[in-house]
């Protein structure tokens, strides 16, 4: 990913959105001190990191001659247009622990939903671990293969963290990741007769009727 290239903003709340009209977009790097820094990037730019970055993506940037390093913490859009109006970075420092959101990557194939014995339900999408940045990794996978049957489920207690992780809340150690429920069987449909309409008796054929003798 190329260099993405930060400079300091001087239009702030509702008047960074004059910005708009120029092809930039307004941003800010929080540091783990504690502080922010109010920035802009080019539309450009942001389009790139939209195709290209995720929340463990560590992107090179310059500001005012100096390098830095980030990675995105949020991205707001507008609700209806789906445009980028303003991105929150985090700048690393590469020799101290940090706290990243690593996304969970579902493989294998669940015995239970193969046999239509239940439904996969996701209940995290990610987990936020502490570690340095040189021990990041992309995603971590979550196998399935062993989920056999309804109740059974995959907590963040029962996965292997990648080296160099720990959980910032240990607290969060046994919320469920994956977890199967029940599958839900089709009711039966019950048809109600129409008034004044008999319902045949099943094996019992309806007795055909019989012009009446003349005498």
């Amino acid at each position: 990913m190329n260099t993405i290239e930060f400079k300091k903003r001087e239009l702030l709340g509702k008047a960074s959105k004059k910005l708009a009209n120029k092809e930039i977009t307004p941003a800010v790097i929080y540091s783990s001190k504690g502080e922010s820094l109010n920035v802009q990037i080019t539309k450009s730019e942001v389009n790139h990191i939209i195709k290209e970055a995720t929340s463990t993506t560590i992107i090179d940037g310059e500001l005012d001659g100096k390098k830095v390093k980030v990675v995105v913490k949020d991205i707001d859009r507008n609700p209806l247009s789906g445009i980028v109006r303003h991105i929150a970075f985090f700048a690393i420092d590469e020799s101290e622990a940090m706290i990243f959101t690593i996304p969970f990557n579902i493989i294998g194939i669940s015995p239970a939903v193969k046999n239509n014995l239940g439904i996969l339900v996701k209940a995290l999408d990610a987990v936020d671990v502490r570690c340095k940045s040189s021990d990041l990794v992309d995603k971590i996978d979550i196998d399935i293969s062993n989920l056999e049957h309804p109740g059974q489920s995959i907590t963040i207690a029962d996965i292997r963290l990648p080296e160099g992780m720990t959980l910032p809340n240990s607290d969060f150690a046994h919320a469920a990741i994956v977890t199967i429920t029940q599958a839900q069987k089709a009711e039966e449909v019950v048809v109600a007769p129409v008034e004044g309409e008999e319902i045949p008796v099943e094996g019992e054929e309806a007795a055909e009727e019989t012009p009446a003798e003349t005498k």
